[in-house]
């Protein structure tokens, strides 16, 4: 009786053994977390994922995720393993951080054709991971912004993710490009992938920002310029700043986020007057929203046309003048540098890190169309403004590295209406009628970019 006892007792503890094994493979195979120890959570001073956010389409997502402190991060795929129901999977394993506990316990929930879910939790003692569960496989881009910390993950559903090169010979492109691992999750690759180095969906090469991507590129190419349209042409007016963050402030007060958000409203009511525009804003009140929210905003909308609105400013308080801008890796000079880092919110040092992702997803023939719509709305503005003050001028068509017009999957401008920090030209600003001018000179630009049918918008 007793071996019989002790035989019973052997099995019960293989079957708990196995039912243990199964399970934890099981986890592995879906990416969530088999280890959650609240240890690095707890220490006050840990970087911690406090926020994930999204922001869809059917065809476009954008998640971010809100770690505050700079993080080491890695980002791989996962294919669909139809015998165990799970779908294809991309995961940011980010080392040495905390997570908070409602992001834990709550998956944010899209189910919209293209993302089913975003989870997050604890992998091993060092790792938290976040699992994007998609519907279909789709290519997708990740990189980090600082200022504060976090790293933008954007999903393309119109392509699928390449099966990388298997040849020992393949090099890999900069950046934490992955290959695509078999069914099963892989443990969290040593060492981490350095901050500043944004990352490619798998296979994705980089390729400088006025060459249109090859035939054999795995990018979405731009498709070329038609005049037939589906839709009214969509508009997206961006007046920057807002709320807690007021922008550049005038001599004797004036805020940036108060006259741009007057002269997007004029733009607004003077384009829907003809009824030819779908026109949208980012904002229409005094509200603070973080730069990729802006940018993900018009890419959900899938809009044709993203004005982002600014005023200049400088140590040199006699700077004057117009300026348009378009996306670019650096800038010409120290000025226009300066500018971005401080339209950004971060030091000069840490415009670097976007670079590459900026030669990546800005396309040839998106980059050229935006070019030519920013001279066509500097030359604009300043004419108009020149009605009621003759000494307006333009400083030309420009290019920097701006956050807000990282990804933006249309063509795209920022505007520099004048310098608020010059007194004389921060007392035009007050000037209802300087402020209509301004609106009048986009509103023509945009009218005839829209009505030619030349805007160059590649992936809707």
């Amino acid at each position: 009786m007793e071996g019989e006892a002790r035989e019973r007792v052997d099995l019960t503890l293989l079957r708990r053994h196995l039912c243990a094994a199964f399970l934890a493979a099981f986890l592995c195979a879906t990416g969530l977390p088999i280890y959650a120890p609240p240890a690095a959570d707890a220490a006050p001073d840990v970087p911690r994922v406090s926020d994930i956010r999204a922001w869809t389409n059917e065809i476009y997502t954008r998640v971010a995720i809100d770690t505050g402190e700079e993080v080491s991060w890695q980002a791989n795929t996962l294919r669909a393993d139809p015998s165990l129901g799970l779908p294809p999977r991309i995961f940011i394993d980010i080392r040495g951080a905390g997570i908070r506990d409602e992001i834990r316990r709550k998956p944010v929930e899209v189910r919209n054709g293209l993302l089913r879910q975003v989870r997050a939790g604890r992998f091993d003692r060092d790792t938290v991971r976040v699992v994007i569960d998609l519907e279909r496989e789709s290519t997708y881009r990740v990189f980090a912004l600082p200022g504060p910390f976090r790293i933008i993950v954007d999903i393309d559903g119109a392509g699928e993710i390449p099966v990388p090169p298997t040849s020992p010979d393949a090099v890999a492109p900069p950046g934490p490009v992955a290959a695509v691992p078999s069914p099963g999750d892989p443990p969290p690759a040593t060492p981490p992938v350095s901050t500043a180095t944004p990352s490619a969906g798998p296979a994705v090469p980089f390729a400088t920002p006025s060459i249109p991507p090859s035939v054999g590129s795995t990018r979405v190419a731009a498709s070329p310029p038609s005049p037939a349209r589906k839709h009214r042409v969509r508009v997206m007016i961006d007046p920057g700043h807002g709320g807690k963050d007021p922008g550049a402030i005038g001599p004797t007060g004036l805020k940036e986020k108060d006259v741009v958000l007057a002269i997007g409203r004029r733009i607004r009511e003077k384009l829907a007057r003809s009824g030819e525009f779908d026109v949208r804003m980012t904002r229409d009140e005094d509200v603070f929203l973080p730069l990729e929210e802006r940018t993900a905003m018009a890419n959900k909308g899938a809009v044709d046309i993203f004005v982002s609105l600014h005023i200049n400013a400088s140590r040199n308080r006699k700077a004057e003048g117009f300026s348009t801008y378009v996306l670019s890796r650096g800038a010409s000079n120290r000025e226009d540098l300066e500018l971005a880092a401080r339209e950004n919110g971060v030091p000069v040092g840490k415009l670097q890190g976007v670079k590459f992702i900026i030669d990546d997803m800005f396309t040839g023939a998106r980059k050229n169309e935006s070019l030519r719509l920013a001279k066509t709305v500097n030359d604009a503005v300043v004419r108009h403004v020149s009605i009621r003050y003759p000494e307006a001028q333009s400083l030309g068509l420009k290019q920097a590295p701006f956050y807000v017009l990282v990804g933006a999957r249309m063509t795209a401008v920022l505007v520099e209406a004048s310098f608020i920090s010059n007194a004389r030209e921060e007392s035009r600003l007050r000037d209802p009628s300087c402020l209509d001018g301004i609106a009048d000179g986009v509103v023509e630009a945009v009218r005839y970019y829209g009505q030619n049918g030349i805007l160059a918008h590649s992936d809707f």
